[in-house]
């Protein structure tokens, strides 16, 4: 359905941008510059919608280069026991694109101290939404680390014990 919708919006935003185009050649007199003059009208708006896209997916590459990196010293995290101790999302200032950090940090059920951490991130767009949830349209837009353990098996593999949360502590 949203592919549907997606080229309803480009028909209607192509329609739109050659309407403008022709206005302008309404007003400019018939010299050889005004063709120059509407190709780069043509060629400036036509992207117009997703060009916070194109800018912002070099800003959330860095992002998921800085952020969605796992922690772990696999020799002091064995054999502990850990919990998901939740943190709130936050959201990266100054990109062109809606950036989500999710951190996930696991620690030990009897120090409390971190023993596995990492962070997933999530694009949006902030401004013309073509998409469900404003995903990115020209990029994937979901990012985390290929190793990050998310099952009690995955733990495992690591020598880490995963309990649900203590109450109180993020539990019920």
């Amino acid at each position: 359905m949203s592919a549907i919708l997606f080229l309803i919006f480009v028909g209607i935003w192509a329609f739109v941008v050659l309407l403008l185009i022709w206005l302008v050649g309404k007003i400019l007199p018939k010299a050889g510059w005004a063709t120059l003059v509407r190709m780069l009208l043509f060629f400036g708006l036509l992207p117009l919608p997703i060009v916070d896209e194109l800018v912002g997916k070099g800003q959330f590459e860095e992002a998921c280069r800085e952020y969605a990196v796992l922690i772990v010293d696999r020799e002091k995290a064995a054999g502990k026991t850990v919990y998901l101790s939740t943190q709130p999302a936050f959201d990266i200032e100054g990109s062109w694109i809606r950036i989500v950090v999710t951190p996930w940090r696991f620690v030990d059920l009897t120090t409390g101290k971190t023993i596995v951490s990492y962070h997933t991130l999530v694009a949006g767009k902030k401004f013309i939404r073509l998409s469900e949830g404003g995903m990115p349209l020209t990029f994937r837009g979901t990012c985390a680390p290929a190793s990050k353990p998310a099952t009690v098996q995955a733990f495992k593999e690591y020598g880490i014990n995963y309990v649900e949360p203590p109450v109180g502590k993020g539990g019920r």
